[in-house]
C-alpha cells in the first residue's frame, strides 16, 4: 500500500512517499480504507524531532493519528456489521498517513450519510477537544473569552461552540483570512495578537510561549485559562504561584488528552453535531497523500485556515450499469493519477451534455462491464502532473475536456486545457467546452462563410448558442428554431429566431445556405429540402435521419485535445459566452442529468463540486 513515512527527524521534505505492507487488523481492530487523513499541527512538531522524550517512534515512521474512510474489515471479537461502515478513527499510534489504517474499535465512530469523509476527518481529533474544552469552562451567557490562535484548526470550532454558549468572544489570529474565518464562526471581534486587550473571563490559549503568557495576565481574579497550545515551540510559561494568588484556575495538556470511552462518546457528539451544521470548521488546505510535505511546510508558515487534510480518495459520479438517471451514484474512488501528458484537475464544476445522458442510457451503442463515470466538461485548478507535463503548474485555473469530469478530480490531457479568464466563472467557463468544439467543428464542416445564412435548430441549446456566435463572428447571417421565450435573449445575439412547430418551412427564409441540426427534431427533410444539398446539413442529433438522407452525422471522436484547445482559445477571443441554465450540487448529478434530458432550458446545465471539495 501507499505510505507517507518520515524518513529522519526533520524539515517537510523527509517525508517521503514509500510502499509498506498492508495492515492485518488484530482482535478488537478493524481495517479501514483511508479517505482522507487529519493533519495536525503536532504532526509537523514530532516530524522535526520535538517531544522526543514522550514520542516512542523513531524514524521511519508513518505519523498521522485522525482518518475517516470505510470499514473494509473486522479482526477478532469486533461486530461484523462494522464492515463497510463510514467511518472516523483515532489513531494515539500513528499509522494514518497511508491508504489503510487499522484502529481499535472502541475510538471508531460512524460518519452519518450525508457527511463528506474529509470533513469526519477534519473534525474527528479537534471537535472531542473543542466540545470537552468548553464544557469544562462552563460558560455563562455574557461571559468574556478570548481564544487565542482562533483561526487554526482547533481554535475555529472552540470559537463557534463558546459563541454558541453565549459567550462574547475574542479571536486573536494571524492575518486577515484567518480573522476572518473567526468572525465567520461566531466571534464579536477578531484581532491581531499585539491588539488584544481585556479583561476576560476565560483564556482558551491554542498558541503557547509568550503570546499565551500575554493572555494570562489579561484575565480576571478567578478566571480559567486553558493552556492546550505548543504552536510556539512551548506553552505558555504562567507561574502556578501567580495563578493561585489571582484565583486562576489552570488547566493544561491533560484537558485534551482521553481515554477511550471518553474519545467515543465525544467523537459521536462531534459527528453528530457535524451532521446537524452545529459543529464544523473550515478545511482551507486539502492535497492528495503523496504531498504531505506541502501540507507541513503550510502549517509551520501559519498559511492554513482552519485544518488541512491530505485525501485518498474523492467524491465522484459513476453507474455501474446502463439505464436512467438513477443509475447515477455518488461514490469514493481512488484520487486518479495522470499518466504522461496528463494532469488531474480538482474540479469546481462540470458540464452537462446530452452525449453524457445518451451513454448512459447505452446510445449509440454504448456498453458498460464496470463503474463508469460521467461528464466530459471540466473547469478547475490543476493538482498534479503527469510525466512530461511542464506547461502547467498546481494551482493553475483551467477550463477544457476530460474524462469523469463530474467528480471532484478528473484527468484531462494536459494540451487540451486552456487557462480560464479571469472574467469567467468556474461554472460559466465549465458550459463551454464541449459545445464549443463541437460549434467550431460542425462550421468547419459546413465552410460557413461570410454572406451566407446559416440556420441552427436548437439556436438556444449550448452547441447552438456558440455556433451562432462564431457563425456571426465570421459575417454570416443565423437563423435559429428555439422556444419563444427564448427569443429577445437570442435577438441580443444577432440571431434572428423563429419558433418551432407547425408551419415551420413557411416561416423561414427562401435562401438556406447551411443548416446545423443540434435538435434531435425531426427537421432534417425539411433541412435538405431548404439547402436542396444534404452536403449542406450537419447533424449532432439525429443519426438515423442522417444515414437515410444522407447527411453528414458528425461526432468530436477525433477531434485532439490540441484541437479542442485551439477552439476554446478562439471562442474566447471572439467573446463566447453561454448562459448556465442551472447549477446542480454534484450530489444531484441525476437530477442534472434530468433536467438536461428533458430541455426547455437557455444555455447549459451545470454541475458545481464545491460542496464536495475541501474550502
Amino acid at each position: 500500500m501507499n505510505v507517507v513515512e518520515v524518513t529522519e527527524f526533520g524539515g517537510p521534505e523527509v517525508l517521503v512517499a514509500a510502499q509498506a505492507p498492508a495492515p492485518v487488523p488484530e482482535a478488537g481492530q478493524v481495517l479501514i480504507g483511508v479517505s482522507a487523513v487529519d493533519v495536525m499541527s503536532i504532526d509537523a512538531q514530532l516530524r522535526a524531532g520535538w517531544g522526543k522524550d514522550w514520542f516512542p517512534a523513531r524514524p521511519p515512521f508513518v505519523p498521522g493519528t485522525g482518518v475517516a474512510g470505510r470499514v473494509l474489515a473486522a479482526g477478532a471479537g469486533v461486530d461484523p456489521a462494522w464492515e463497510g461502515r463510514r467511518v472516523a478513527a483515532l489513531l494515539p499510534g500513528g499509522g494514518g498517513y497511508a491508504e489503510l489504517a487499522v484502529a481499535g474499535v472502541e475510538t471508531v465512530v460512524v460518519v452519518p450519510e450525508g457527511v463528506p469523509l474529509w470533513r469526519a476527518a477534519a473534525l474527528i481529533q479537534v471537535g472531542p477537544a473543542a466540545l470537552r474544552l468548553v464544557a469544562a469552562a462552563g460558560l455563562e451567557p455574557g461571559a468574556r473569552v478570548l481564544v487565542i490562535g482562533a483561526g487554526g484548526a482547533l481554535g475555529l470550532p472552540i470559537v463557534q461552540l463558546a459563541r454558541a454558549g453565549g459567550a462574547r468572544v475574542t479571536a486573536a489570529a494571524r492575518g486577515p483570512a484567518k480573522r476572518a474565518a473567526a468572525l465567520e464562526a461566531g466571534a464579536a471581534e477578531a484581532v491581531g495578537y499585539e491588539e488584544v486587550s481585556g479583561p476576560f473571563d476565560v483564556v482558551f490559549d491554542g498558541v503557547g510561549g509568550e503570546i499565551g503568557r500575554a493572555a494570562f495576565e489579561l484575565l480576571e481574579r478567578g478566571g480559567r485559562f486553558f493552556a492546550y497550545g505548543v504552536r510556539s515551540g512551548s506553552g505558555a510559561p504562567v507561574d502556578p504561584a501567580e495563578a493561585a494568588r489571582r484565583g486562576v484556575r489552570l488547566v493544561g495538556m491533560e484537558q485534551v488528552q482521553f481515554a477511550p470511552d471518553e474519545f467515543g462518546r465525544l467523537a459521536g457528539l462531534t459527528m453528530k453535531e457535524l451532521a446537524a451544521g452545529r459543529l464544523t470548521t473550515p478545511v482551507g488546505l486539502a492535497l492528495p497523500l503523496e504531498r504531505a510535505a506541502e501540507s507541513h511546510a503550510a502549517l509551520e508558515a501559519r498559511e492554513v485556515v482552519g485544518k488541512a487534510v491530505l485525501l485518498v480518495t474523492a467524491e465522484a459520479v459513476r453507474h455501474h450499469r446502463l439505464g436512467g438517471p438513477e443509475v447515477l451514484e455518488l461514490e469514493e474512488v481512488p484520487l486518479p493519477q495522470p499518466g504522461a501528458g496528463q494532469v488531474r484537475v480538482r474540479v469546481r464544476a462540470g458540464g452537462v451534455n446530452a452525449i453524457d445522458w445518451k451513454l448512459r442510457t447505452g446510445f449509440p451503442g454504448a456498453t458498460i462491464d464496470g463503474p463508469q463515470g460521467t461528464g466530459l466538461d471540466l473547469a478547475g485548478t490543476v493538482d498534479a502532473l503527469g510525466p512530461g507535463v511542464t506547461a502547467w503548474r498546481p494551482g493553475d485555473a483551467v477550463y477544457g475536456q476530460g474524462t469523469g469530469t463530474l467528480a471532484a478530480y478528473a484527468i484531462a490531457e494536459a494540451d487540451g486545457l486552456v487557462a480560464k479568464p479571469d472574467d469567467l466563472t468556474y461554472e460559466e467557463a465549465a458550459a463551454l467546452p464541449v459545445a464549443v468544439e463541437t460549434a467550431t467543428r460542425t462550421l468547419r464542416e459546413l465552410g460557413v462563410e461570410r454572406g451566407h445564412t446559416l440556420l441552427i435548430h436548437a439556436v438556444a441549446g449550448g452547441v447552438g448558442l456558440a455556433a451562432a456566435q462564431l457563425a456571426r463572428a465570421a459575417g454570416a447571417e443565423v437563423v435559429g428554431t428555439a422556444s419563444e421565450r427564448h427569443h429577445a435573449f437570442l435577438r441580443g445575439l444577432g440571431v434572428r429566431p423563429v419558433v418551432y412547430g407547425e408551419g415551420l418551412e413557411e416561416r423561414l427564409p427562401h435562401t438556406v445556405d447551411r443548416v446545423l441540426d443540434a435538435s434531435g427534431r425531426d427537421v432534417l427533410d425539411l433541412s435538405v429540402k431548404r439547402t436542396g444539398d444534404p452536403a449542406k446539413v450537419v447533424t449532432i442529433a439525429d443519426m438515423t435521419g442522417a444515414n437515410r438522407l444522407g447527411v453528414r452525422f458528425s461526432t468530436g471522436r477525433d477531434t485532439s485535445p490540441a484541437a479542442r484547445a485551439r477552439a476554446l482559445r478562439a471562442a474566447a477571443g471572439a467573446g463566447v459566452r453561454i448562459p448556465v441554465a442551472e447549477v446542480f450540487p454534484l450530489e444531484r448529478a441525476a437530477d442534472a442529468h434530468r433536467r438536461s434530458q428533458d430541455g426547455h432550458f437557455l444555455g447549459k446545465i451545470v454541475v458545481s463540486t464545491e460542496g464536495s471539495l475541501p474550502h
